[in-house]
């Protein structure tokens, strides 16, 4: 799998994450974790290249990790080492199975989508200050804001799609938004270990395997800490969950394009534009807010 960031204006941008959704038998049965790939400089620049040209598809196409090392630094810390000797183009499978496409939700991009926001709070009680009901107007509307991502993402997509915010969950604590803990702190700790800790917080709350029946996943983090910051939001290429940090969860920015006329709310990635194109992706920014 592949991630893009976001970058907030004057901040450096961040190459893109590579990373590998383990096999729910290798994660401690939790679908969806991420593991970054521990590459040389020559594997990361051939993997690249084949994302670039439309070789691999982000997201779809299946990564053979068998034999190599799974390592776990911290608690959801873990890291995919590749024998640097093997070159990426035999590790890469493009008849994913019928398993492997079920565990992993690619993006809808039209008619009804099922939203969910997160409200993260860390092991330290570590939370961006918006209260659930805040959160839900500045997503959703709920409470009148007229500009915010379900009206800019149906607007954008000229009303193919509907975002239905959350599912009438108990567990939300305002439509469309719940409240989680994680057991570590987002202070010292790897996106995807925070990302991990959030799944598996989101699973044992709602009782389901993420995505479960949301077709995308909204993680809001107080912030970012440490010197791989300077990022807005991060979402993982044709997958169903993103993150945000302090307040650019209600940033309803949008973009469209013609080629495919899929829509991207925030940052998910076209993943088609990028091999089309065969531009190195640059990093979108935002101002602060």
């Amino acid at each position: 799998m592949a991630k893009e960031y976001l970058a907030i204006e004057g901040e450096p941008h961040r190459e893109m994450g590579l990373a590998c959704e383990l096999d729910p038998d290798d994660a401690g049965g939790i679908s969806g974790i991420r593991a970054p790939l521990n590459l040389s400089p020559h594997q990361r620049a051939d993997l690249m290249g084949m994302i670039f040209s439309g070789e691999v598809d982000p997201g779809v196409d299946m990564l053979d990790i068998e034999g190599d090392e799974i390592t776990e630094n911290k608690v959801f810390d873990k890291e995919v080492k590749i024998d640097p000797v093997v070159s990426m183009g035999t590790k890469v499978s493009k008849a994913p199975s019928a398993k492997a496409r079920k565990q992993r939700r690619l993006a809808l991009t039209t008619g009804d989508l099922n939203m969910l926001l997160v409200r993260v709070t860390d092991v330290n009680g570590l939370v961006y200050s918006d209260d659930a009901t805040t959160m839900s107007d500045e997503v959703f509307g709920t409470g009148g804001d007229p500009a915010n991502l379900k009206s800019g993402l149906e607007e954008c997509s000229w009303n193919k799609i509907n975002v239905v915010p959350g599912l009438g969950d108990s567990n939300e604590v305002a439509t469309g938004v719940i409240e989680v803990t994680i057991g570590i702190s987002i202070n010292g700790s790897s996106d995807s270990a925070i990302g991990a800790a959030a799944i598996t917080a989101v699973n044992a709350q709602l009782g389901i395997s993420l995505p479960g029946p949301y077709d995308y996943v909204l993680f809001s983090l107080e912030d970012c800490y440490g010197p791989d910051c300077g990022w807005a939001a991060y979402a993982y290429i044709n997958s169903w969950d993103s993150y945000y940090v302090a307040a650019y969860y209600g940033y309803p920015g949008c973009f469209c394009t013609s080629l495919l006329t899929y829509v991207i709310f925030y940052l998910l990635i076209i993943r088609r534009f990028l091999a089309w194109s065969q531009l190195q992706p640059r990093s979108f920014r935002l101002e602060r807010r």
